[in-house]
């Protein structure tokens, strides 16, 4: 136990002995300062989006009838015209339609033409029972008249036969004629009676044809629009381009069975123009501010290592989109694409240009971010100027000291800080990092770790 307890304090002892003589190096070794140089030039600061890239006009082109493609008249990357012919359904089964359709619409006209004669035929015989009425009223006035003529004989000889001055026979017979008269009238009157019902018969008749006249006109119509939607079906078997562009997409192979219900199939999509293309970007919430319609953005592709492409912002749309807490708004640059090299699809890693400065004097952007180590720098420092942007940077001075120098700065890319305000000129070295206070860093990183 003695033992033991002896063994400990010497380890505290050596312990505290190494960790002195680590504190005295790293305290009396000369530091390696790094620097670069205040420089005049070119600043570019910009915002950075990804996107991709897209014709500027796509159109799908579907199929509004069923059917089984017959015919495609082009391919990927074919160059169409609008207008032209790209595609054809089998038309036997619509084309049945229209000839069924056009039987229909001849039967209902025929059934017209029917119908209107039959109403001509129904007229003639009105205007035959018309005439009938007028011999029938000639035949009763007649009648009447026959009518008054016995009755003045058969009262004249009833009065004569009351003198004794003719015979009964002859009384009897004007009795006689009176009675055959008055049934002569009564059967030219049931006659007119038949007349007058024939005429009302024939008037119902043609009432009941010329509503069937009628309703004829009304199927004519109902044919004629079967026929119109038979006639513009067969039309739609063709399919043809609706705008000058490229084909991009082919969906569908000869023999294939396109069915239109609720939506139309696209069976090819078309870019309008691939020499005038599209980005659209997903810009951060916190940069959307400073992006604005008309603004220059350039751009890189994969595939095309090293070389730089430019569009320009014209439009910056209201909607957000919200992924898992982040808030984006879509920004789209258009691009010209004269040689045809980029493609639907490529994903463009975008840089918009928020501003930018010509020979401007250039802070390196380091040099805002370092801070000497303990021991080198003044043991208190006055206070920044208030207002926004003032920084402080460090220049070694001729004591090997470092020196610092309140700066204001204006705009600021990944590498360099313009400088607005501050005694430094193009070609004084800023310091940026210690070598030494590096170095013992990775020398402290190196030693033991505690988990």
């Amino acid at each position: 136990m003695k033992y033991g307890c002896i063994a400990i304090v010497i380890l505290l002892v050596l312990g505290l002995v190494g960790g002195g003589w680590y504190v005295y190096k790293l305290r009396n070794v000369t530091p390696t300062w790094n620097f670069e140089e205040v420089t005049e030039g070119e600043i570019r600061q910009t915002i950075s989006a990804t996107g991709s890239l897209a014709a500027v006009t796509t159109v799908e082109v579907g199929c509004q009838v069923s059917g089984i493609i017959a015919s495609i008249s082009v391919d990927f990357n074919d160059v169409v015209k609008e207008g032209q012919l790209i595609a054809q359904l089998d038309p036997s089964t619509h084309e049945a339609q229209v000839e069924q359709a056009t039987a229909n619409l001849e039967s209902a006209r025929s059934s017209e033409r029917n119908s209107a004669a039959q109403i001509q035929n129904l007229r003639a015989s009105m205007l035959g029972a018309k005439a009938d009425e007028q011999v029938g009223l000639a035949n009763v006035r007649k009648a009447e008249v026959a009518v008054a003529d016995a009755e003045r004989n058969y009262m004249r000889m009833k009065e004569l036969a009351t003198r004794r001055l003719i015979s009964q026979s002859d009384l009897d017979s004007a009795q006689t004629s009176f009675d055959s008269q008055k049934a002569a009238l009564e059967a030219v009157k049931s006659q007119m009676a038949t007349y007058r019902a024939k005429q009302e018969s024939v008037e119902a008749q043609i009432a009941a044809a010329e509503a069937q006249h009628a309703g004829t006109f009304s199927q004519i119509r109902q044919m004629e629009a079967l026929l119109n939607v038979a006639k513009i079906n067969l039309s739609r078997t063709k399919i043809f381009s609706p705008i000058d562009g490229v084909i991009v997409s082919r969906k569908v192979d000869v023999g294939q069975t396109v069915a239109a219900s609720l939506q139309a199939p696209t069976l090819f999509t078309i870019a309008k123009d691939m020499r005038r293309m599209q980005i659209e970007t997903a810009v951060d919430e916190a940069d959307i501010g400073m992006v604005k319609e008309g603004q220059s953005a350039q751009f890189t592709v994969d595939t095309f290592k090293g070389r730089t492409f430019r569009g320009r912002v014209v439009q910056v749309r209201l909607a957000p989109t919200i992924t898992s807490n982040v808030v984006t708004y879509s920004v789209i640059v258009m691009v010209d694409n004269d040689d045809l090299v980029l493609k639907p699809g490529m994903t463009a890693s975008v840089d918009f240009l928020v501003e930018h400065r010509k020979n401007a004097i250039r802070l390196p952007s380091r040099a805002l971010f370092f801070k000497p180590p303990e021991g080198y720098a003044p043991a208190s420092l006055p206070d920044l100027p208030e207002g926004p942007n003032y920084a402080r940077v460090w220049i070694l001075s001729s004591g090997s000291k470092p020196l610092p120098i309140t700066v204001k700065t204006g705009i600021s890319s990944n590498r360099h800080t313009e400088l607005l305000e501050g005694d430094l000129k193009p070609g004084q070295n800023l310091l940026v990092s210690n070598k030494a206070a590096e170095s013992g860093r990775s020398g402290r990183r190196g030693g033991i770790r505690i988990h």
